[in-house]
């Protein structure tokens, strides 16, 4: 921004240009813009006693103010005049007052609102708004802890709960978090998941507000399971879709593993057989055709067939040192086990009925029942054990079908649709606090951290109406900090 008048610098500072302030002198020297201001001398009277002021000089402060947003630094120099009483008796003393300074203040009053908005960036550290607004790391800190202080929010009818890792020590690996389903926005950020902190942290809520919760959307932990029983009297758990199907794919993806750990043994005979004839004594051998397609080939029983992306374009393959195309690799892959062909098979019978839309919760169940029924009688254990995880979470699973309308941010928009209820968008959540995480290079104050993630993620965050002292801010105990050398 270019300040072509001192009436416009004014404007900025919200003075008004009436003569009761004025801009003396403007220097530029490098990137650095200089900005005398004062207030022309008038007579003064001591706010005790009503007696006359001497004038006792002039001090020039330094202050920081981040107005210009550009490659120019602002610098103001504030000449205060200094007032002392007449009367001897009073002796009072005191400097001029400027709207725009707080009292001992290295920065304009307007600082802390430019600070804060630069921290709504996740992506950034305190250490690059710090350069930016030309302060040390611990004043933004204190600025930032002064005027942010988040309190939860309301609790929805429909919530989603779950944890992400933050390490802020040995005990509080995980924090634990709930979402509104229906906005997206972050409800609260506990500072861990143990039974002793959510019961006192649910506790604390009205039993009104907590009647109000219908939905509560998880993964199986057992715990968060049994929150409708213990905290929520009117709601049911729903288990999230995601989570089965994951659990379902952790287990063929082991069973590939199986299969690929016999292949590699009989490799190691096959090694140990050609050291005995050839006399040498071979440690490692290349991967052979079937343990390479194991290895990089996985997707073909993993992997939604209505997602694979089929071609008859022939290539040559270098690891399977033979021309190919996806069917090839597709039928090879599965050839390398009797039971991948009936293993797909079954897993894409719960993929369809996962993606499928019914009219009613009975026709889920129905379906869910015949499910249960035919993997029971599967001749494949890892069906047989599934059937009895889907019949052990039944009511969560045929509950996790329930649409509901819900109101999505994109960019500035707020849209309304209809989605099925998952934890779909607190997985999409889960990455943020661990990107903040990554930057900061680790947190060990959970407070700070949780604010600091709040009002980045919430869409009205407010600040608070009477910022905190620097004594609240530096009141949390922890470790003594020790001496410090400069010259170390």
């Amino acid at each position: 921004m270019y300040i072509s008048n001192s009436s416009e610098m004014l404007t900025l500072l919200n003075l008004p240009d009436d003569g009761t302030y004025g801009i003396t002198k403007v220097e530029a020297i490098d990137s650095i813009k200089y900005v005398h201001i004062e207030r022309p001398p008038k007579p003064t009277y001591c706010p005790n006693c009503q007696a006359r002021m001497h004038s006792k000089g002039i001090y020039v402060r330094t202050v920081n103010c981040p107005i210009l947003q550009d490659t120019t630094r602002l610098i103001l120099k504030v000449h205060e005049r200094g007032w002392q009483c007449t009367n001897k008796e009073c002796n009072h003393y005191m400097n001029e007052t400027y709207p725009f300074l707080l009292p001992g203040s290295q920065s304009t009053d307007l600082t802390f609102f430019y600070v804060c908005e630069a921290m709504k960036d996740l992506n950034r550290t305190t250490a690059s708004v710090a350069k930016q607004f030309n302060m040390s790391d611990t004043q933004v800190h204190d600025i930032f802890s002064a005027h942010v202080d988040l309190e939860a929010l309301p609790l929805p009818e429909i919530i989603s709960v779950d944890e992400v890792y933050m390490n802020i020590n040995n005990r509080r690996k995980y924090a634990f978090v709930i979402m509104d389903f229906v906005t997206g926005e972050i409800i609260d950020i506990v500072e861990d998941r143990w039974k002793d902190t959510l019961e006192r942290y649910f506790l604390s809520k009205t039993i009104e507000e907590r009647k109000n919760v219908k939905y509560i959307i998880s993964d199986a932990y057992k715990p968060y399971l049994d929150f409708p029983k213990e905290y929520f009297p009117n709601s049911i758990s729903i288990i999230d879709s995601f989570h089965v199907v994951k659990y379902l794919i952790t287990q063929l993806n082991s069973y590939i593993h199986s299969v690929m750990k016999k292949y590699r043994e009989r490799d190691m005979k096959e090694l140990e057989a050609k050291n005995h004839d050839t006399n040498r004594d071979c440690k490692t051998i290349k991967d052979s055709r079937e343990v390479h397609l194991l290895k990089n080939y996985r997707w073909v029983l993993l992997k939604n067939m209505d997602e694979i992306n089929y071609s008859y374009k022939i290539y040559y393959n270098k690891g399977l040192q033979m021309n190919v195309d996806t069917f090839r690799i597709e039928e090879m892959f599965l050839n390398l086990d009797k039971n991948f062909r009936e293993l797909r098979e079954l897993k894409e019978k719960y993929i369809d009925f996962n993606s499928g839309t019914y009219a009613t919760n009975d026709e889920v169940k129905n379906k869910l029942d015949e499910l249960i029924k035919e993997y029971r009688a599967s001749s494949q254990s890892i069906f047989v054990d599934f059937a009895l995880l889907l019949k052990r979470y039944k009511k969560q699973i045929i509950a996790s079908f329930t649409t509901v309308q819900v109101q999505r941010k994109p960019k500035s928009e707020i849209i309304e649709n209809y989605a099925r209820l998952s934890n779909g968008p607190m997985e999409s959540f889960n990455r943020k606090p661990k990107d903040y995480k990554r930057n900061a290079r680790g947190s060990s104050n959970f407070h700070y951290t949780r604010n600091r993630i709040l009002w980045a993620t919430r869409r009205n965050p407010k600040y608070l109406s009477t910022p905190k002292t620097r004594k609240q801010i530096h009141s949390y105990s922890g470790k003594k900090r020790g001496s410090y050398n400069k010259n170390k």
